[in-house]
């Protein structure tokens, strides 16, 4: 048996559904209304964190949220926005620990056809924006005991995606390697940056394809099932708390697919 690892019959301590294991946290999670952020807000909030929950107006005043998750409207296709967000987070919950990239648009349309300003849509939100908020954060991210961000992306940023979504999947596969090259800058500080790509869910985004396309990526999970976003937001924050500090420079993958 390697040195450190528990023998076979030791009990080893996992964290609790109901236990308060982000207790103390603060978290800034943006695209908050969607079923993954919502999710994510949700399991924060009842882990014991700290959540600023952000979104687009007027989607994010609606949203289902907890009372004590704290809400910032932002146009993430604003610079000066999306910088002000992470100021706006931190004043709120007096400083920062974990950020969660999660907004994002889909642009699906035949490569073909694309017009300029659904390139600039796609390049704003799902890569400029958490590239300005990384930037942002750090100041704050520094001064944390275990800071983390976390860059929600997709496998279309590595194989092009099964739909034509071609923008969409740019704009991903630059997270991808953005959110390495970030994590080999901002480690020496302390602050691990690590991509995360979850299943496909039940969410607007997912909605808008054809259902032969949402067929075809059911059919990729080599499990057969698709976990409820519940679970994908405990692991998520899971792997950005303390008890993921070895996640760093990565992208961690839960779509349970072979590719």
């Amino acid at each position: 048996m390697g040195a450190g690892l528990p023998a076979r019959g030791d009990n080893v301590s996992v964290p609790g559904r109901d236990e308060q294991w982000l207790s103390g946290l603060r978290i800034l999670v943006t695209g908050a209304a969607g079923v993954l952020g919502r999710a994510l807000v949700v399991e924060a909030d009842n882990r014991g964190a700290a959540v600023v929950a952000a979104g687009r107006s007027p989607t994010i005043d609606d949203a289902d949220l907890p009372q004590s998750a704290l809400r910032l409207a932002a146009d993430l296709r604003d610079p000066a926005a999306c910088r002000q967000l992470v100021h706006d987070a931190a004043r709120l919950l007096d400083g920062l620990d974990i950020v969660v990239n999660n907004a994002a648009t889909l642009v699906r349309r035949e490569f073909r056809d694309l017009g300029l300003d659904e390139l600039d849509a796609a390049w704003e939100v799902n890569l400029r924006a958490p590239a300005l908020i990384m930037q942002e954060s750090f100041e704050y991210l520094r001064h944390a005991t275990s800071p983390a961000i976390v860059n929600v992306v997709s496998t279309a940023g590595v194989s092009g995606g099964v739909a034509t979504v071609s923008a969409y999947g740019m704009s991903k596969a630059g997270l991808i390697v953005l959110s390495k090259a970030v994590a080999r800058e901002y480690g020496p500080f302390g602050i691990r940056v690590f991509a995360l790509s979850p299943p496909s869910l039940d969410s607007e985004m997912q909605r808008s394809l054809p259902e032969a396309f949402r067929e075809k990526v059911r059919e990729m999970n080599v499990l057969g099932h698709l976990p409820p976003p519940e679970d994908v937001a405990r692991y998520t924050l899971l792997t950005a708390s303390g008890l993921g500090g070895l996640v760093t420079g990565t992208m961690v993958d839960l779509t349970a697919t072979a590719y």
